[in-house]
């Protein structure tokens, strides 16, 4: 079953549409947690690695591949950005058993990865930093619940927030959770480094 929002007004036409490759996010926590626990030092790679990179391409096309031990979990979509989104999700929850402290002043600038094909991604992160309660609240909710639809809108008014007036950006659900949950895992992480 595909699981879509429906297309929101916010001030840029930001829409959460399905993708080609759609697919149920019932398996993204699973699978997240299953590949830590079976290679921690693979998913750690994973992160560490840029997104987009070649090295971050491979990496997680060899932990979500269908023969590994996790791979049959995460469904249809075992892109990159997907896979990423899963293990720093498992990463996150781990880490952070309390919810980010609310925004309490303006957020600070952001600065995106400055790369066209990672829009996604810098949206993803940058509705982060615009609202880091809200991206907890998704990152922690069961995939399909009443608090994940919750969660959805103040996350999606924080991406519209992040996104360029006029300009029109579709996410699929699991490709925005799969993006706030690697977005907010770096921002606890550098919040926790100052």
């Amino acid at each position: 079953m595909i699981k879509v929002l429906a297309v929101l007004a916010v001030p840029a036409a930001l829409a959460i549409a399905p993708a080609a490759y759609a697919q149920s996010g019932e398996g993204l926590a699973a699978f997240g947690k299953c590949a830590v626990e079976a290679d921690r030092a693979a998913a750690t790679a994973l992160l560490t690695s840029k997104i987009g990179t070649a090295e971050s391409k491979s990496a997680a096309k060899k932990l979500a591949d269908k023969k590994a031990a996790c791979g049959a979990l995460i469904g249809r979509d075992r892109s990159e950005d997907i896979v990423r989104g899963a293990i720093a999700g498992q990463f996150y929850l781990e880490t952070y058993p309390a919810p980010p402290a609310a925004l309490t002043g303006a957020p600070a600038p952001f600065q995106g990865s400055g790369d066209p094909s990672l829009v996604q991604f810098d949206l993803a992160s940058c509705a982060v930093t615009r609202d880091p309660v809200a991206a907890d609240a998704l990152v922690r909710s069961v995939e399909g619940s009443a608090e994940e639809r919750a969660a959805f809108g103040p996350v999606v008014e924080a991406v519209g927030r992040c996104t360029p007036t006029g300009a029109k950006i579709g996410f699929s659900k699991v490709q925005l959770r799969a993006g706030v949950a690697e977005g907010l895992w770096a921002y606890r992480k550098a919040a926790a480094a100052q």
